[in-house]
């Protein structure tokens, strides 16, 4: 396979790097971010680090590691995760997981990786995400592979193929892994559910048949949580906007979403890795569709393995007016619950938050 075929898609390679980090550097708010990361260390040296960095493996293995962990530290009351036993370390995977932040829920698994010494993932991302040349280097810096967001219906279509035969490679031909959301954009709502859509663009990279190729590429279920998404409110004003006409992002939202995401206290997190879908799940019976069937499948897996929080548990009791599940949260977590509820008006904007983390419970009690 020519390797060059991707190169509208593919993250950057090695020999690219360098010039990468140099653009990187120049960027204002780089010593801030190099302060925030390392309060300990003169600007001056970690400068120097960062702009002697030469690779992928390199820049995520230091930089990239020690980022997400000192955003863990700060941000977080901890951070857990549960089934890495499941997977094998000299076999790739594709992990399909929930998506509730823009940027933590797949580098979150690359801190996993990298702090037991495996390779990183590369990561599916929106091309929506390149919004200014500064995101672009540092995303493509870390395996970030673009997938094409809108166009008419023949060129979509054609862009998702192409996408598809590029992760077959990676996975197949090259033995890397690959993380991808389970749908486009995040769960605003809570309500984690895999787009069939989804299943049908893995299928079109392989002359196999479908089921073939879906069994090829070792499917892992993910499921992350948050007991405080950033996001919460933010998610909220897009829902409500939404349900009563027309939501219009601005320039500069997604950017907004990340940096929120990234800085916004979170409490505990948890990330569940699953077993590798089998055989007999990509099987379905005659007139079914596969899509459907592996999507549903999916999503009974994330929903079986996502680890409900204390905020979860409160917000189902108070949407439904019971104390059932008092035993798992605090006054505390009541308290400050009530305190961010009371930023949104009164009324179905402050419903539209309870349901965003009761969806959850609902989801789990209904698996």
């Amino acid at each position: 396979m020519i390797t060059n075929a991707f190169d509208d898609i593919r993250p950057y390679h090695d020999d690219e790097i360098p010039d990468a980090i140099a653009r990187i550097s120049q960027w204002e708010l780089i010593p801030q971010i190099l302060r925030f990361i390392y309060p300990k260390e003169k600007t001056e040296d970690t400068m120097a680090r960062l702009r002697n960095v030469k690779t992928i493996k390199e820049l995520q293995t230091t930089f990239m590691y020690d980022a997400i962990c000192r955003v863990v530290k700060t941000t977080s009351s901890g951070f857990s995760c549960s089934g890495y036993d499941y997977i094998k370390r000299d076999r790739p995977y594709l992990f399909i997981s929930n998506h509730r932040d823009i940027t933590l829920d797949a580098f979150l698994l690359q801190m996993v990786f990298i702090s037991r010494q495996r390779e990183t993932s590369h990561i599916v991302f929106g091309n929506n995400l390149m919004e200014t040349p500064l995101m672009r280097d540092l995303y493509l810096s870390n395996k970030l592979v673009q997938m094409e967001r809108g166009g008419n219906p023949r060129a979509f279509y054609r862009s998702l193929q192409h996408l598809s035969q590029y992760l077959h490679h990676l996975i197949v031909d090259q033995r890397q892994s690959v993380w991808i959301a389970q749908k486009n954009g995040r769960s605003k709502d809570g309500i984690d559910t895999t787009a069939p859509a989804i299943i049908k663009m893995l299928t079109l990279g392989s002359d196999n048949a479908p089921a073939k190729t879906l069994a090829d590429f070792h499917i892992v279920p993910l499921a992350i949580s948050y007991e405080w998404d950033p996001c919460d409110l933010m998610k909220t004003n897009e829902l409500y906007q939404r349900a009563h006409g027309e939501y219009h992002k601005v320039e500069g939202e997604d950017t907004n979403s990340v940096t929120t995401g990234i800085i916004g206290p979170k409490g505990q997190i948890h990330l569940s890795i699953g077993k590798p879908l089998t055989a007999s799940e990509l099987v379905v019976d005659d007139g079914k569709d596969l899509a459907d069937h592996v999507a549903s499948v999916l999503d009974r897996r994330i929903q079986k393995i996502y680890r409900l929080m204390p905020t979860n548990y409160l917000a189902y009791d108070l949407l439904n007016g019971t104390n059932q599940h008092r035993q798992h949260y605090t006054s505390d977590v009541k308290n400050k619950f009530f305190q961010r509820m009371a930023q949104l008006p009164e009324g179905e904007p402050q419903k539209i938050f309870l349901q965003m983390y009761a969806n959850p419970v609902i989801s789990a009690q209904s698996k």
